[in-house]
């Protein structure tokens, strides 16, 4: 009996050191300090160029408005919607109520009898792009019956933003990217010297520097360069922290492996993925938190992901 309570006390010694050893060794082990995980970039220098896109449409500036030259109700309409027409073509044959009335009535006019049907030519080439009347409508004189488009006075209507007049100018480059996935040049060749009053924007004329057959009223986007600095020191856009108001502009710098510090920045030319930074005047060397910054406070403890 006393052997069995001796081995009961050496049992629960034994316990005893070795719950107090694994303790020991908890508390000698090192503490790991905890922070945000982050992923670093550094500033590097490039050629970079801010552009803006903007929606445009394609017009044809020069139509034929083709209008009734007497009152009177169409007899024949000799051309189509898309049919190419020539300078003097025959379009159409209105006769006149009188006529229309009295097949017999004979009016003599400089001596030669006047039948009471008018005929319309083309003044100008292009295409049929409008026929608004049919057979046997009554028109007023003056009256727009049909228009006439010439397909190669295409150009591309632009309304850009009025602050950026300054930044636009005539000739100045742009690239426009059509439905289909084609790009082709163009440049400014006309501004329009008035603002819309609602929108704010003025009127800029594109001409497309390569023969493209292009229908009109098709929406299309253009491209424009605004500013362009050579040797820029850039950041990636995501390293780059703002406000609600877009205002301030900030960055997150590590002074040390464990420590990173607000740096407000002035921002200058950006495109879709870089941001140059003006000042503060930054080293290639500096490590900048370029993933996990956005809601990071001053001083903020970071762990460095690979």
């Amino acid at each position: 009996m006393e052997e069995k309570k001796i081995l009961i006390k050496s049992f629960t010694v034994f316990l005893l050191i070795l719950f107090v050893g694994c303790n020991s060794k908890t508390d000698n082990s090192p503490n790991q300090e905890s922070g945000t995980p982050v992923k670093l970039t550094n500033p590097f220098k490039a050629n970079l160029t801010q552009y803006i896109t903007l929606n445009a449409n394609t017009v044809f500036l020069k139509k034929e408005i083709v209008r009734a030259s007497f009152q009177g109700f169409i007899e024949k309409i000799y051309k189509n919607i898309g049919d190419k027409i020539s300078n003097g073509d025959l379009l159409f044959e209105l006769k006149t109520k009188e006529s229309a009335a009295d097949k017999d009535l004979r009016i003599p006019i400089e001596n030669k009898p006047f039948s009471g049907v008018i005929n319309i030519y083309a003044k100008s080439p292009g295409v049929l792009t409008e026929l608004n009347f049919n057979t046997g409508d009554f028109v007023s004189d003056g009256e727009q019956i049909a228009v006439i488009s010439d397909p190669s006075s295409l150009k591309i209507n632009l309304n850009v933003p009025y602050q950026y007049s300054n930044e636009i100018k005539m000739n100045s480059p742009c690239e426009i990217f059509l439905p289909d996935g084609k790009v082709v040049k163009a440049s400014v060749q006309k501004i329009i010297p008035m603002v819309d009053p609602a929108s704010q924007t003025q009127t800029y004329i594109l001409g497309i520097s390569q023969t493209e057959s292009l229908p009109e009223n098709l929406n299309i986007n253009a491209r424009i360069a605004l500013k362009t600095e050579k040797d820029a020191i850039v950041l990636p856009k995501s390293s780059v922290m703002t406000n609600e108001t877009m205002d301030k502009y900030w960055i997150m710098k590590l002074i040390d492996d464990n420590t990173a510090v607000r740096v407000d920045i002035t921002k200058g030319v950006e495109n879709d993925s870089l941001i140059q930074i003006q000042s503060p005047q930054l080293n290639s060397d500096e490590r900048i938190i370029l993933e996990g910054a956005f809601g990071m406070s001053d001083t903020a403890k970071v762990i460095i992901e690979k």
